[in-house]
């Protein structure tokens, strides 16, 4: 009797361990194909977003400040449309836009960024923006800021 209820624990033992490893390189060669989808899917929207740009001018609200994280803070307002074929801009052109513009992305001092200057921002791709008014734009999402002469 004992010998037979260990064979039968055996095999029931053996039957759920097969019964798990199936499920489970099962899942794992479905997971790799949604893995491979998915990592097609973002090269191409990640070629698509470099191609594309926006550019848009704006008057400074009030003189910029430096961050603790090496950006500086820009509020713009009085935006337009340079060029921008996602009409991100329009969602700039009532409350203004504050930027988070990597140092390296402005070649000049800080001081230049006073309020009254108009500016030309550059995005690359479809920008990362918050929904608060007014919206804010990080500095990965900023290729580059140029102060426009008049």
């Amino acid at each position: 009797m004992k010998k037979m209820t260990t064979a039968g624990v055996a095999l029931v033992a053996a039957i759920i361990l097969a019964a798990c490893g199936q499920g489970t390189s099962t899942a794992s060669s479905s997971d790799t194909t949604i893995t491979s989808t998915t990592d097609a899917t973002m090269v191409s929207s990640t070629t698509q977003e470099e191609a594309s740009e926006t550019i848009f001018t704006g008057t400074i609200q009030e003189d910029a400040s430096t961050g603790n994280d090496d950006t500086i803070q820009v509020f713009l307002k009085e935006v337009e449309s340079v060029q921008d074929d996602d009409d991100i801009v329009k969602s700039f052109q009532s409350d203004g836009v504050i930027l988070h513009v990597p140092v390296a992305a402005f070649d000049g001092e800080v001081t230049e960024l006073a309020k009254g200057s108009k500016v030309q921002v550059t995005l690359q791709g479809l920008p990362i923006m918050t929904m608060s008014i007014p919206p804010q734009i990080p500095g990965n999402s900023i290729k580059q800021l140029t102060i426009v002469a008049g």
